[in-house]
């Protein structure tokens, strides 16, 4: 059985992703820009967005830019829970499983959706991109949220919803369970040996904390 699971947060906890891309291309069509298309933004998903925020700094300008991302992350903090997630939250407290967040975003950018759902309840450590050299798909994130832990990786279980996040945990040395959203479904995961996709929170439990050994 598993002794700790580390979530990823955007598109994993609260479905920020669809809610990112909307509001990007919002930003776009007020300034009469091209709207970006649903697979480039894709590509950004669970890793390193510097790229996307060069575009928009030079396509809207770096005020503009400024204004988009502050604007994303005060009106992300209404956004819900996904309910699987709350689900299998509240089922691993029960179980006295320790739990982590490991986010390629920093942790000042989530900070409002993550007091406004109250997941300091269930979270014991919040890794974030101020913390590591490099985020995802490195692996550093994931080793870091591990130590501290005090786990071993391979007893830590890993929830993602993209292919940058799966890639990060498994070369860490975690087993992942993919669960995606709209805009990660397409990813591609045939490279990652992951464990489960796209399952319930009573699968998830059942199968690696109830009567699944590790």
């Amino acid at each position: 059985m598993y002794r700790a699971v580390i979530f990823d947060f955007d598109g994993t906890i609260i479905d920020t992703e669809q809610h990112i891309y909307e509001t990007i291309n919002h930003y776009l069509e007020e300034q009469d820009e091209a709207l970006i298309s649903r697979s480039y933004y894709s590509e950004t998903i669970g890793g390193s967005d510097d790229q996307l925020r060069s575009y928009l700094a030079e396509t809207i300008g770096e005020e503009e830019q400024t204004r988009l991302y502050e604007d994303i992350h005060r009106s992300s903090a209404s956004l819900p829970i996904r309910p699987e997630i709350k689900e299998i939250m509240t089922m691993l407290k029960q179980r006295h499983i320790p739990m982590a967040v490991a986010t390629s975003s920093y942790r000042k950018d989530i900070e409002e959706a993550y007091n406004h759902l109250e997941l300091g309840d269930f979270i014991d450590v919040v890794v974030g991109k101020e913390d590591v050299e490099e985020v995802k798909p490195s692996p550093e994130l994931y080793l870091r949220a591990v130590q501290a832990l005090n786990y071993n990786p391979v007893n830590c279980l890993a929830i993602e919803d993209s292919l940058n996040g799966a890639e990060s945990a498994t070369t860490a040395g975690l087993d992942v369970v993919i669960n995606t959203n709209n805009l990660t479904k397409h990813h591609d995961f045939s490279s990652i040996n992951y464990t489960d996709k796209d399952i319930t929170a009573e699968q998830l439990i059942e199968r690696y904390f109830d009567r699944g050994e590790k």
